[in-house]
């Protein structure tokens, strides 16, 4: 009985022997395949997939501005997207984002070009021109007729010949004073401190006389272009209406127009040819007083020779004044218009 069961159990021990046996066996030969399996459920365990990525909310009208909104970011998003859900490989192939100094400089070109003035060019301004023509022309024919009204008058008044001279005298005077009022340009003399400022501005020679000299040599000229007319109005017998009456006028809002220019627009150039017409308009009135009479002419001429040194300060102004660019400004008056 104790064979019979030693003879029975003995396989039935070494039954679960050999299946544990059996059982290390396959396990040992599906050992390498188990371990790739569990590292790759690992390495999955970790890993987003993309279908749980959430979806981005449509922009808003004010988010359009955002950075965050710019097709660069998004881009920029893509391959941490992938690399997330483990699409190393196409990750690599999406292009850097451009550079921020290539957008800087297209910023710059496109303003830079939005920044370019309209080119001009420069012309003579023939308006000017005709402005101190008709200037003069129309300051002269007022005062030439206001001069032959008072003559007329005048004539008809029956008053002392003595009276009537000093009727003229003051007339002329005030002319060679104020001739500016008839003037339709704005002819103002310079006040001494803008003398004073003009000199600061502009180099003068140093043979020009003080800012002080002006006025006085001035208001010396306007009496002797006042008493030489009173002297001719005697010689042409008690009338006004003669040419070389005319002359004086003329003379005077010739000089009105050249203070328009020089003082108040302040055009260098042109104000050279400007003083050479007061010049002419002078030796005119210098000779046709002399023809009239030989007194009024010798009391008239130093205002000629005033004028004449005037003319050189002027022009000599002009030749040591040249522009910024070292270009002294043009005779005739000029503008700017588009190219």
């Amino acid at each position: 009985m104790t064979t019979s069961l030693g003879a029975l159990g003995a396989p039935r021990l070494a039954r679960p022997r050999a299946a544990s046996a059996r059982a290390r066996g396959d396990a040992a030969r599906r050992g390498p395949a188990t371990l790739r399996a569990r590292s790759v459920a690992s390495a999955n365990d970790f890993a987003v997939p993309s279908a749980r990525l959430p979806l981005r909310p449509a922009a808003s009208p004010a988010a359009t501005h955002s950075p965050y909104a710019s097709p660069r970011f998004a881009a920029s998003r893509v391959p941490l997207a992938r690399a997330a859900s483990g699409d190393a490989s196409s990750s690599a192939a999406v292009p850097p984002p451009s550079s921020s100094s290539d957008d800087a400089a297209d910023l710059s070109s496109s303003s830079s070009s939005a920044d370019l003035a309209p080119a001009s060019r420069t012309v003579v301004d023939l308006g000017a021109i005709w402005r101190y023509v008709l200037s003069t022309a129309c300051q002269a024919s007022v005062m030439i007729y206001l001069t032959c009204w008072l003559s007329q008058g005048l004539s008809r008044s029956g008053l002392d010949p003595k009276l009537q001279t000093a009727i003229v005298f003051v007339w002329f005077l005030f002319n060679a004073l104020r001739s500016r009022v008839f003037s339709p340009m704005d002819a103002s003399r310079p006040k001494m401190a803008e003398e004073r400022t003009a000199i600061r501005e502009r180099k003068r020679p140093s043979w020009m006389p003080p800012p002080l000299a002006f006025p006085i040599i001035w208001s010396t000229i306007a009496l002797l272009r006042a008493g030489s007319t009173a002297v001719v109005f005697g010689a042409l017998g008690g009338t006004l209406n003669h040419p070389a009456v005319f002359a004086m006028l003329t003379h005077l809002a010739v000089g009105d127009t050249w203070n328009a220019i020089n003082n108040v627009e302040r055009r260098l150039g042109t104000a050279c040819l400007g003083v050479a017409c007061v010049l002419a308009s002078v030796y005119a009135v210098v000779a046709k007083y002399y023809a009239v009479a030989p007194k009024a002419g010798v009391m008239i001429a130093p205002s000629a020779v005033w004028i004449s040194v005037a003319t050189v300060l002027v022009w000599t102004i002009w030749k040591i004044n040249p522009g910024e660019d070292g270009e002294r400004e043009p005779l005739l008056p000029t503008k700017e218009i588009a190219a």
